[in-house]
């Protein structure tokens, strides 16, 4: 019986263990069904919505563009730089679609408009104070009346421009409207990357521009150094990271080089002013200065304006290193160092010189503005600026051979051509093509049938300064990138030897004669002596020649200063509008300008100087801590009596300081135990320890020395007792 009883609870069990795993496996059949139906669903019905995710979460490769390098000054200020501006727009219009979150949400931007709109317009005119407060309230007056989603910040600009620096917009973070906890429902931003330069318009077309739209150089040095300038753009994609899309660089981007030029600031704003002040004042066409520091042939300065249309002067084409001119007379020089380096004359050779008007040259005219040349020597030719004295000369030593004249030109190297690290560059022209009429000798040895850029004259000139070794002109003396230098430029020789050391003593005798006795003497100074030499050259009208039409010419003065120890030379070179010109009277007075400014600017003196031995200064000393004082006052180099403090006392001695005679004297003060001090005179810093050292809490208000106690002096305290110091200037 019992038997049979376990036989049933064990049947039984069995069974309801095998019901227990029937259904088990039934419900993983039928969630492994689910399974295969949801993969087919998925692969099959929905492929197209999955493949598109993909796509959308698949980084998508984007170009990193690389920061474009600064152009500096040659005291590393910034004359171009790629920096990011910004338009703003404000949003007087909720988003909200809801009808009831956006009733509520316009609530919001309207009470915070009514609220702040005054002090919201006074902090613009803060940050732009271009506009007033009342332009400020009344424009955005107008936007709120319209409920306008996108309202310039500013008012009168254009939805174009992006007007607003970087340090602008991120003062705007701090204004009532515009703080963080406002930011992405009151106002939107826009930015982009432009070329800026922070002095305007100096040294504009030498320092180059930008296609803003196609993002490539025009001219000048951007154009120059544009493949180091860019960089090398980079490679990435955008992630999503805490809801924050950021920018993942998978080959980063290499900024672009830096071009460290030789432009100086301060040297550059000098021959810019006083050109433009002669162009106004003379009505000329049309100007160009540079200026060269002398050993290294750094260009310190270049300025090329013309007159628009409107009648003002910019720079429109660099011209110093573009154009060719006929030197004229600032060529002279060139013709005596050939003849006297080749032996051909001598500074006392004498030449009569026609009263001014010749017709020996193949029966061509040539004339001098004065009628009361005589016989002239060498000397007074180059001091007079003589072109029939000069011809006469170079004629007569070169008439049988040429060409040997033409190879000493060559020899000085002022036919080298220049490129200045500047594109499109000009190359002198000096004939030599073997043709020589009667009249090509005479007129080329006095700056005709010969065309230079200016740069090739103030090269010679500044050889000359040099001691006879010609450099090149440099712009640029290196490219760094992240303070490393990449290339370095350094100066070039072009002639180490331009002339026998005797022809350039003779030379610089000229030179500094034209100043100080001849036609340049309203480029001296009576500061420093000034060497250089004026010219006149009448400009061709091109197939009309130089008689038909309205004449013109081109006027200048080139040399270098100080004549006894050249640091600089410069060339002022104007080009007149019509009528009579002298470079006498138009270009020597700039350069006069020129050179003091440029000499008082560099002009720093040592502060030693400054001391006056007959009076010394004695600083005030304040009542307090002696030893400390005592310090102090030797640290000065002051004498200072100290015999009535005894040394075997601790470091903290008080008493009062008074000077006799430039010395001082230290008067030692106990202060009785118990009594309150006279902290009157002394420091916020010695009241404060020598008082609370006592056991009084003491209450400091103003700034300077004490000027009052609220306790007065040798009266009772107790100790924890309060004391107000107030304090003076």
């Amino acid at each position: 019986m019992r038997e049979m009883k376990d036989k049933e609870t064990r049947s039984q069990e069995k069974k309801r263990v095998s019901r227990k795993y029937l259904s088990l496996f039934l419900l993983m059949l039928v969630w492994g069904i689910f399974i295969i139906v949801k993969m087919a669903f998925v692969m099959f019905g929905e492929r197209q919505y999955w493949n598109d995710v993909s796509k959308n979460m698949t980084p998508v490769n984007r170009v990193i563009e690389p920061r474009r390098g600064n152009i500096l000054s040659d005291e590393g200020l910034l004359l171009a730089s790629s920096m990011k501006q910004y338009r703003v727009f404000l949003d007087f219009r909720t988003a909200e679609k809801d009808e009831v979150r956006g009733k509520k949400d316009q609530e919001r931007k309207d009470t915070l408009y009514s609220r702040h709109l005054a002090e919201f317009a006074h902090q613009m005119h803060e940050i732009f104070p271009q506009y007033s407060v009342q332009e400020f309230a009344t424009h955005y007056e107008k936007g709120h009346a319209s409920k306008s989603h996108s309202w310039m910040l500013l008012p009168g600009g254009s939805r174009n421009s992006y007007p607003i620096t970087y340090n602008q917009y991120k003062s705007l973070a701090k204004t009532v409207w515009l703080k963080p906890k406002y930011e992405g429902w009151f106002f939107s931003a826009e930015s982009k990357i432009s070329r800026q330069k922070p002095f305007g318009a100096l040294a504009a077309r030498t320092i180059g521009s930008m296609f803003e739209a196609k993002d490539s150089a025009r001219n000048g040095l951007e154009l120059s150094f544009d493949s180091l300038l860019r960089g090398v753009p980079g490679r990435g994609h955008q992630e999503k990271v805490q809801n924050v899309t950021r920018m993942i660089a998978d080959i980063p981007q290499i900024d672009g080089c830096d071009i460290h030029t030789t432009i100086n600031v301060d040297m550059q704003d000098i021959a810019e002013v006083a050109l433009r002040k002669q162009l106004e004042f003379r009505n000329a066409a049309s100007g160009i200065v540079v200026l060269m520091e002398v050993p290294t042939g750094d260009i310190k300065a270049i300025a090329s304006l013309t007159k628009t249309e409107s009648g003002q002067f910019s720079e429109i084409q660099n011209n110093a290193v573009k154009e060719l001119f006929e030197p004229g007379s600032t060529f002279k020089p060139v013709s005596m160092m050939v003849a006297l380096d080749d032996g051909k004359i001598s500074l006392t050779d004498s030449v009569y010189c026609e009263h001014g008007l010749y017709t020996g040259f193949g029966g061509a005219r040539m004339t001098d503005a004065s009628k009361n040349y005589g016989w002239l020597t060498v000397v007074g030719i180059i001091q007079n600026s003589c072109n029939i004295g000069t011809s006469k000369l170079i004629n007569a030593a070169y008439k049988d051979n040429p060409q040997a004249f033409v190879d000493g030109i060559c020899r000085t190297g002022i036919n080298t051509h220049f490129d200045l690290q500047l594109t499109g560059t000009a190359a002198p022209v000096i004939k030599r093509d073997g043709y020589w009429d009667a009249t090509r000798l005479p007129w080329m040895s006095i700056g005709y049938n010969t065309q230079l850029p200016v740069i090739n004259t103030l090269a010679f000139y500044n050889g000359v300064a040099n001691g006879g070794c010609m450099v090149a002109p440099r712009l640029v003396t290196e490219v760094t990138r992240e303070g490393e230098v990449v290339q370095e430029f350094p100066v070039e020789v072009v002639k180490r030897h331009m002339c026998k050391d005797e022809t350039l003593e003779k030379v610089r005798f000229l030179l500094e004669n034209v100043v100080q006795n001849g036609t340049g003497k309203n480029a001296s100074s009576k500061y420093f002596p000034v060497a250089g030499k004026t010219g006149t050259a009448q400009l061709s009208q091109g197939a009309g020649g130089y008689k038909s039409g309205r004449q013109t010419h081109m006027v200048s003065f080139c040399g270098y200063f100080p004549a006894d120890n050249p640091q600089y030379s410069c060339i002022v070179s104007i080009r007149t509008d019509g009528g009579a010109a002298g470079g006498a009277t138009w270009a020597a007075p700039v350069f006069h300008e020129i050179s003091e400014k440029v000499m008082a600017s560099r002009n720093i003196r040592d502060v030693k100087e400054a001391f006056d031995s007959t009076r010394q200064f004695i600083p005030k000393v304040l009542p307090g801590d002696l030893a400390k004082a005592g310090t102090v006052l030797k640290g000065l180099g002051k004498k200072n009596l100290m015999s009535r403090i005894d040394r075997a006392v601790a470091d903290t001695v008080w008493g009062s300081v008074s000077s006799d005679s430039g010395r001082y004297v230290m008067k030692h003060v106990e202060y009785a135990e118990g009594l309150v001090p006279d902290v009157r005179g002394m420091g916020a810093s010695d009241a404060l320890y020598l008082l609370e050292k006592m056991g009084m809490r003491v209450n400091i208000s103003g700034v300077g020395k004490v000027k009052s106690q609220s306790l007065q002096k040798n009266t009772r305290y107790r100790r924890g007792d309060r004391i107000q110091l107030t304090l003076s200037m």
